[in-house]
């Protein structure tokens, strides 16, 4: 591995043992189908076996920086169940406040160590997000959902939102799906299989997926609480060991 991943479960010891007080209060996190949301959806392609280790990581950056922004509304972190794919699901109030966010240095120190490890399959924000067959969507520690992403055909937004909201099949599932704005991409989150194949119109409509697999929720992050601050910020470098030649992460903690 190009990376060693002793040193980053090491890191996350550190940083989950620090936060525990305030992790312990956000174990899930609910969606509920009469919001308004701006959110966003990243997948990223990990090593083999990394999937989880990495969603963990970015779940103790946004725990640590991320939540305290302004307009932070939540999020979730998945693993693939085969240990390849992490994902993210992120709540904001709304675009400016994640174009606020991305202004502070702090918004993406964490970045670049994931960028190391992984590289990204997908990511989109877009107001258009709903749920489908439930009223509120709640997404716990050690569920299992099931993914599907599209590349969709260029149409009316409004007809596919239409279509996406009377499939009983995604009813059956209880389903959450976001859009992209242009209509152009697609992300379903089930709680129950979905088959395509038997179903006419949605296979009409949205083709095969570019990408379909089982995920786990690894973490849930709520918006912070009344009194809850900023944790003290780690400083993380990727340097070479000097006796394998690997990666390592050199931790530094400077208080804020």
């Amino acid at each position: 591995m190009p990376c060693s991943l002793r040193a980053l479960r090491r890191y996350l010891g550190n940083m989950l043992s620090a936060v525990t007080p305030f992790r312990q209060a956000a174990l899930m996190l609910s969606i509920p189908a009469s919001a308004s949301l701006f959110t966003g959806c990243i997948v990223l392609d990990c090593a083999p076996v990394q999937a989880e280790c990495v969603a963990l990581f970015c779940a103790s950056a946004t725990e640590n920086r991320l939540k305290h922004f302004d307009g932070f509304g939540g999020a979730v972190f998945f693993a693939s169940t085969c240990g390849r794919f992490a994902l993210e699901c992120v709540i904001w109030k709304d675009p400016a406040a994640l174009a606020a966010a991305r202004e502070n240095p702090a918004f993406s120190g964490h970045m670049r160590v994931v960028e190391h490890h992984c590289s990204l399959r997908h990511v989109s924000f877009s107001s258009i997000s709903h749920t489908v067959g439930v009223d509120t969507v709640r997404l716990e520690r050690g569920d299992r959902f099931f993914l599907r992403m599209y590349h969709c055909p260029a149409e009316s937004v409004s007809r596919q939102l239409e279509d996406l909201r009377s499939a009983s099949e995604l009813a059956r599932a209880n389903s959450l799906f976001q859009m992209a704005e242009d209509g152009a991409s697609l992300v379903l989150l089930s709680r129950e299989a979905i088959d395509t194949s038997a179903t006419p119109a949605l296979r009409a409509m949205i083709a095969e997926p570019a990408l379909h697999n089982e995920f786990t929720v690894v973490e849930s992050i709520a918006a912070p609480g009344i009194g809850e601050k900023f944790a003290p910020l780690y400083n993380l470098a990727l340097v070479p060991e000097q006796s394998t030649g690997h990666c390592k992460f050199q931790e530094g903690r400077t208080h804020v």
